[in-house]
């Protein structure tokens, strides 16, 4: 992601912060292990948006990983960094989602909020660890979080009370006809 002469670089382990405002080699300013996987950055002002996928990943940023197939410990989604001073970010937020997040896109921002869609390829949680991931009645199919794409908001000057508004089905109800 870039943001003027600044470049975020995401990696499966975290994310690099670096000045290319020098002709020469970009100066790092900073590095952040939290490990996830995926790390697909965006910028919004203060605000970097990382999206996490990997089951090791933790709430907390640890490098010790989750156990199990259901784990109070783990994260999958995205996460929220204040980015203002960017020799130090620091983790303001996180929305966990049902599949993680492979991608996601910054659809529109103002002042107040940002709204992000996420898409993930994970399995689907086990309800166990995440309440609402599966829904039987929608298409006979017990893996209805498959098909669908969070929109989260994120409030600029609340990122820690950020929260998925919508989890629309992408594909169409066959029995309605659509």
């Amino acid at each position: 992601a870039f943001d003027g002469n600044v470049l975020v670089a995401g990696n499966y382990h975290g994310f690099n912060v670096y000045d290319i405002s020098s002709k020469g080699a970009p100066e790092l300013m900073s590095s952040v292990v939290c490990p996830g996987g995926q790390g697909d950055v965006s910028i919004v002002g203060d605000l970097l948006i990382m999206s996490v996928e990997q089951t090791r990943a933790r709430l907390d940023c640890g490098l010790q990983g989750t156990i199990g197939d259901v784990s109070g410990e783990r994260f999958l989604g995205v996460r929220i960094f204040d980015i203002s001073d960017l020799r130090r970010p620091r983790q303001v937020g996180a929305v966990q989602t049902c599949r993680g997040s492979h991608t996601h896109s910054v659809v529109s921002s103002d002042d107040e909020r940002i709204i992000v869609y996420n898409s993930g390829l994970r399995d689907v949680r086990d309800e166990e660890e995440m309440a609402g991931c599966i829904d039987e009645s929608r298409y006979g199919d017990e893996r209805t979080a498959l098909f669908r794409i969070d929109v989260i908001e994120i409030p600029v000057a609340d990122p820690a009370s950020a929260r998925i508004v919508d989890s629309p089905a992408v594909f169409a109800d066959p029995e309605a006809g659509t």
